[in-house]
Order: structure tokens, then sequence, then C-alpha cells
């Protein structure tokens, strides 16, 4: 009920202050496990993302947002989970894979944090890790103009247009753990899909 009414008025918010609009949105599969990656460059982001999407979707957060006791709450209820930044969480990693597995969505930054430009950076491995591990979609999405209404450092928030693209889904098949396959066979792999889905989202922010 939270999840659904919080996504009714944010879409509402953002095409009445921001012009909202979402292009490529019949690319959204419209069941199985997905994997979500976009770019980051404001803290509107993930509120944005959900916003722009039909199903429901699981966030990870940065762990310090879960420490203010009523943004704890709404984000729970909004699908958010923790994850801390900068070291391996295998809690965050276990709760991705439940998801994934119960054919859910994930939407995953895999910038790893905000950017203080539009020039993307390489990707950290979790999004692709967990698709090979488990065979979820990969759905790219660009988000345009978040930089301008909210960018990184400030406290208030500005007027311009926001849009979201979605790219078509990238298919991916789940392959053998770590332990059956070459680690750096399994390291090439990472990367390689780590670029693909990341040389989309540039495409659809050109």
């Amino acid at each position: 009920m939270v999840y659904s009414l919080s996504r009714i008025i944010v879409r509402a918010l953002l095409r009445l202050l921001y012009g909202f609009q979402v292009e490529g949105a019949s690319h959204e599969p419209p069941s199985g496990p997905l994997v979500i990656v976009s770019n980051h460059l404001s803290d509107l982001d993930p509120l944005v993302v959900g916003a722009s999407l039909r199903r429901r979707v699981a966030f990870m957060a940065k762990d310090e947002l879960f420490r203010i006791p009523l943004l704890r709450w709404w984000i729970t209820a909004c699908g958010a989970f923790p994850v801390r930044r900068g070291e391996p969480d295998r809690q965050a990693l276990r709760r991705s894979l439940a998801i994934l597995s119960k054919g859910g969505a994930l939407v995953m930054f895999p910038e790893g944090t905000r950017g203080r430009d539009r020039t993307l950076r390489p990707p950290e491995p979790g999004a692709a890790m967990l698709a090979l591990r488990t065979g979820a979609t990969i759905l790219p999405v660009a988000v345009l103009g978040t930089d301008e209404v909210l960018p990184r450092g400030a406290r208030r928030l500005r007027r311009a247009r926001i849009r979201t693209r979605i790219g078509p889904p990238i298919q991916v098949r789940a392959s053998a753990p770590d332990g059956d396959r070459g680690g750096r066979a399994r390291r090439e792999e990472v990367a390689s899909l780590g670029r693909r889905y990341m040389a989309e989202i540039a495409r659809l922010l050109a």
C-alpha cells in the first residue's frame, strides 16, 4: 500500500513540476527476474527510476539512510534495503539473490555512488555478478535532468525537465558459480557484461 501510493504521488509531482516523461516503457519485461541498471547523478534518481517502471522494484540503499527513523520506515516500506558501501556485504547479497530468485526486480546504480558530472564511470561488479548468477535480465535505464534539479551537494530543488529512457533488455544466461570455473574467466565475463550495459546507458544518455 505504501509503495503503490508513494509511486502515484511521486509520478504526479514529477509530471506537474518537472514535465516528467518516460521513453521506451515498452522495453520493460512484465515478469521474471530483472536487474535495472541506471546512471546516478542525484539523490532523486531512485525515486525517478522507481516512478518510471510499471513493476514493483526493490532498491539497494546506503546504510546511512536507515539511521533516520522516519526515513527508514518509509524507504523500507518502499522496498529499499541497506548495503554497506566500500566493503563486501553478504547480507545485502543474500537479500538481492532472494529477490531475483523469486522473479522480482532490483534497481542498482552500478557506478556505486553519485557522479560529479555526466561522464559514466566503470561499473562495480555487483549488478553483472547477480545477473550472471541468477540469469536475470538486465534493463538499462538513463536518467536525464535530475542533476539539474538536485545536483550533488545542492540543498534546494531547481526547475528543470526530468526524463528517463529505457533501453532494450539484455538477456543473460546464468553461468556456473565461481567454484566451478576459472576465476579469471569469471572476472572477464563480469567485466564484459558490465561494459555492455554501461555502453547502452551511454547510448541512451546521448
